[in-house]
């Protein structure tokens, strides 16, 4: 009798594979990311009242590979040695103002930054801010803080009150440094500045 083997099925896959992948940003500063006050004469600063330095400027560029909703915060990596005290910018409190790092265990000073204009690549914006991670947006002053809790980001026109996406923006950033007096500073030595904030960019 003869009987017939079974049928062998033979089979190949086919996988579908590929990342989709967010749209990167970069944040850059011009000049290297250095506000630089040069050489300061001790026998300039006042001994008895702070030295309010002139005021500098710098600019942060935000460039992303699409149109991408982001912000950034700033988080001051000296702020153990900011001379809270001091006056930078009127009005601005105590988590406003950036160490200037210190020396023989002597707190340098403080400084403060302000967003004072900001360009987009299309169309027109506005700096905002919030300080509940993002759940609401409103407008501010451009002051910004170093202790991480605030999201700065940029609305799609000149009136939105929440964050757009943007492929670029240019924010002018406004740098105002204050040095303690000079009796609290051992000024037989040199003292340099090292303030040192991180501005990290976040996705919204």
């Amino acid at each position: 009798m003869f009987v017939p083997g079974q049928a062998s099925a033979e089979s190949a896959e086919l996988r579908i594979a590929g990342t989709i992948i967010p749209a990167a940003c970069t944040p850059v500063f011009t000049g290297g990311g250095v506000v630089d006050y040069g050489n300061i004469p001790s026998g300039s600063l006042n001994p008895t009242a702070q030295t309010t330095l002139a005021d500098k400027s710098t600019q942060l560029t935000l460039t992303c590979d699409a149109p991408v909703l982001f912000g950034f915060k700033v988080i001051d990596e000296r702020a153990a040695t900011a001379v809270a005290a001091l006056e930078t910018i009127p009005g601005y409190a105590t988590n406003a103002k950036f160490g200037l790092g210190a020396v023989d265990g002597k707190n340098i000073g403080a400084y403060s930054l302000q967003i004072t204009k900001e360009t987009a690549d299309q169309g027109s914006t506005k700096h905002i801010n919030s300080v509940d991670g993002g759940a609401t947006w409103s407008d501010f002053a451009g002051g910004m803080t170093g202790d991480g809790g605030t999201l700065v980001a940029f609305a799609a026109s000149a009136t939105g009150t929440v964050p757009g996406a943007h492929t670029a923006i240019t924010a002018d950033i406004r740098v105002v440094t204050a040095i303690d007096k000079g009796s609290n500073l051992p000024l037989t030595q040199q003292i340099p500045l090292d303030g040192l904030s991180t501005f990290e960019l976040v996705y919204l």
